[in-house]
């Protein structure tokens, strides 16, 4: 997850973004993530809009948005807008203009000159959480730069985005169970390494972007090896029966390799044990498994004879205040 904080830090400086609670300096005109922003842009109080009619001089103003959410333009009257993006004002215009009889066919452009400051909520696992005020449109990859970004000692593979409201947030392709109660879960490695823009959702004021303290997954050695214990189990990639009996230090001379056993629970909490024979696994006899959270790996030896199989299943309850080896340290 190195590369993920490398990545958000880098673009805090290519950003331009400042300190939490003061205004970022504007992007350029022609950025992508600038202008793709703004088309999804809420429109709402405080807003400096520039309303042109092609070929119509008296309709030209720029007009902020009042307090009610509603400008006033010449020949027009007051028009609500609130809560409308910036294309949407404009085909409400074009409707108004036309309805009242001033044009059949009304040009109309709307051009946002001046953002409304914004609060939004950068919590949990980031560098520096609090409250950010934003004056353009920004995306989520932004307001984690401006949050400093990801604590890579603390922070878990996802975050969670709820938007202000409760509104929806439009991911396109993404599970809906990942996404209920006004929450959205968002993976932080399709987001940020593999740069899947379908993710890089657009932040508005009262968004709130939360990334959970990750929860160490671990898996238990017991037995006939040099090192038992408990070891945590690695985030992304996979890990192997054969692997996880070399963390734990390898057989003793002693072990009985082709007896050993993997105690799992399935999802509905049911146990599950399977005889695993390690050496025809290191012999290529046999496929290599994948260790999953909370399995109970255990190589019996000679020492180990009138132990019951059952009592395998209490090693987690007996040893869950144990060191567990490779976690990081809080």
């Amino acid at each position: 997850m190195k590369s993920l904080s490398a990545l958000v830090l880098s673009m805090t400086f290519a950003l331009g973004i400042s300190a939490r609670g003061q205004t970022p300096g504007p992007a350029p005109p022609d950025s992508p993530s600038q202008s793709a922003a703004s088309m999804e842009y809420q429109l709402g109080p405080g807003d400096l809009l520039e309303v042109s009619v092609m070929k119509v001089e008296a309709l030209e103003k720029t007009v902020r948005v009042s307090a009610s959410g509603g400008i006033t333009l010449p020949l027009v009257g007051k028009v609500h807008i609130g809560g409308l993006t910036g294309e949407e004002v404009e085909e409400l215009l074009t409707t108004v203009i036309r309805e009242k009889g001033l044009l059949r066919d009304p040009e109309v452009s709307v051009f946002i000159k001046e953002f409304r400051s914004q609060p939004v909520f950068v919590l949990g696992s980031v560098r520096t959480p609090g409250q950010y005020v934003v004056s353009q449109p920004l995306r989520l990859i932004d307001v984690i730069a401006m949050a400093g970004g990801i604590d890579m000692e603390r922070a878990a593979d996802y975050l969670q985005f709820r938007r202000r409201g409760g509104g929806e947030v439009d991911v396109p392709q993404l599970d809906q169970e990942l996404q209920g109660g006004g929450v959205t879960r968002i993976d932080l490695r399709e987001l940020l390494e593999k740069g899947n823009a379908d993710l890089n959702v657009a932040v508005q004021g009262g968004d709130v972007v939360f990334v959970p303290e990750r929860v160490t997954q671990v898996f238990y050695v017991v037995g006939e090896v040099n090192h038992p214990g408990a070891f945590e189990l690695p985030r992304v990639e996979q890990l192997m029966l054969s692997q996880a009996l070399a963390q734990a230090g390898g057989p003793m001379k002693t072990a009985k390799v082709g007896n050993g056993i993997l105690v799992r629970y399935d999802e509905s909490g049911s146990r599950q044990e399977m005889t695993v024979d390690f050496t025809d696994i290191l012999r290529g006899k046999k496929p290599d498994l994948q260790v999953r959270a909370n399995d109970v790996i255990f190589v019996p030896g000679s020492k180990f004879k009138t132990i019951g199989y059952g009592l395998l299943g209490t090693i987690p309850n007996t040893i869950s205040g144990a060191v567990v080896y490779g976690a990081r340290r809080r």
